[in-house]
């Protein structure tokens, strides 16, 4: 008897290649190594209503798929031996090896530490544990200060403001968002969350954190002091890359996969959800996705790939990604990253909807309140279509 396929990570990256490989017939063994004990849920929940008190860890959980005929082991991951194809893990009482004839790595990321020094009051939201932590601490906080205001950050910040919390957010960039949807949206929402009463400072670092056992103040690099109870560090993430380090494997912002999710330079061993750098096809560049519908489609095309049933020309990804804030969905189709024009397609109140071109091609395409918008681009954008004949309202400096 061979070997199990063995997934590292049972969180939606993992689980989409566990259906997968059952939907194309493949009938052996499938064990899955979870070091999150209240896997699976809806993540994207945890930034929402988890923290703001409105949603229960059981109301955002999601049942294990027994009839996939799974075998779940609890554990973190230590180490990977390629040349004996092995996995290491730690268990509750004890350390572990598991051998496996293909490997799906799909450890995903942690939240970024801040770069400074931090008393306590400092929260991090990454997974159910944290929102369950943070949903006390935001409830008994008054001055809530953000630091970073890309999705999680904004998130908690119109959460935070729902419960009538006082909101600063600080952003290094010249606007929310930026890196992902462009200024002209980032300033857009930048305003709608100003209309709801929150504070956002853009364009400056923090300097200090103060307090002795809990956080009492942000003091900016200007030396503004700006009152807090209650921090939440929302500077990104790092993929968990940390137990591979003596593997072999070609680590550099994630596990470097080709472009078929692949692993560079191994057999048998392919990449999914956040922790994939992976060469896309469409876009001609390296990527690494965080967002959920990125694990689920990534994950369903690397089970395809264990099992020679892939597209060859590899995993051609336009993102799709969504956030909610205030009741409005923000959404992006596609990648903003490397834009040399941008053009508003529509604007009426709230909503705004921006294209964004590269080299004379349509590249992405991201709004707010724009309803079932921004996902009939896909195609278009798939079809690498010409930014040129693109209609719209007028262009904007990129």
């Amino acid at each position: 008897m061979s070997d199990p396929v063995v997934i590292v990570g049972a969180s939606t990256a993992g689980l989409s290649v566990a259906r997968e490989l059952r939907k194309l017939g493949y009938d052996a063994s499938i064990q899955l190594i979870d070091g999150d004990a209240d896997a699976p849920y809806r993540r994207p929940a945890v930034s929402k209503g988890v923290i703001s008190g409105t949603q229960s860890p059981a109301d955002v959980a999601i049942p294990w798929p027994e009839a996939l005929d799974l075998e779940r082991i609890a554990g973190t991951v230590t180490a990977l031996d390629l040349a004996r194809r092995r996995v290491t893990a730690a268990g509750p009482d004890t350390e572990f090896e598991l051998p496996f004839s293909q490997l799906v790595i799909a450890t995903g990321s942690a939240a970024r530490p801040l770069p400074l020094p931090a008393p306590g009051g400092v929260l991090s939201l990454r997974d159910l544990a944290d929102g369950r932590v943070g949903c006390t601490a935001l409830a008994e906080a008054e001055h809530v200060v953000i630091i970073g205001a890309g999705f999680i950050g904004l998130e908690v910040a119109a959460s935070a403001r729902s419960l009538g919390k006082t909101v600063t957010v600080i952003e290094t960039a010249p606007a929310p968002l930026a890196h992902a949807v462009g200024a002209t949206l980032g300033n857009h929402i930048a305003g709608i969350h100003r209309s709801h009463g929150v504070e956002i400072i853009c364009g400056t670092q923090v300097r200090e954190l103060r307090g002795d056992k809990r956080a009492e103040a942000v003091v900016l690099e200007d030396g503004r002091q700006i009152r807090a109870d209650l921090v939440v560090a929302a500077v990104g993430s790092v993929p968990l890359v940390e137990w591979m380090r003596s593997s072999g494997v070609e680590l550099d912002n994630g596990l470097v996969c080709d472009r078929t999710c692949a692993a560079v330079g191994t057999d048998g061993v392919v990449g999914a959800g956040d922790i994939a750098n992976w060469y896309n096809p469409l876009y001609e560049r390296r990527m690494r996705v965080e967002h959920w519908t990125n694990a689920i489609e990534q994950g369903t095309y690397a089970a395809q790939r264990l099992l020679g049933k892939a597209d060859p020309r590899g995993f051609a990804s336009a993102p799709y990604f969504w956030s909610e804030q205030y009741r409005l969905r923000i959404q992006s189709i596609g990648s903003a990253a490397g834009h040399d024009a941008v053009r508003v397609l529509e604007h009426d109140g709230e909503t705004l909807v921006v294209a964004y071109g590269r080299a004379g091609v349509l590249i992405g395409v991201a709004g707010i309140n724009a309803g079932p918008v921004i996902p009939r681009y896909r195609k278009r954008i798939e079809q690498r279509e010409s930014f040129d004949v693109l209609a719209g309202l007028h262009a904007v400096e990129p």
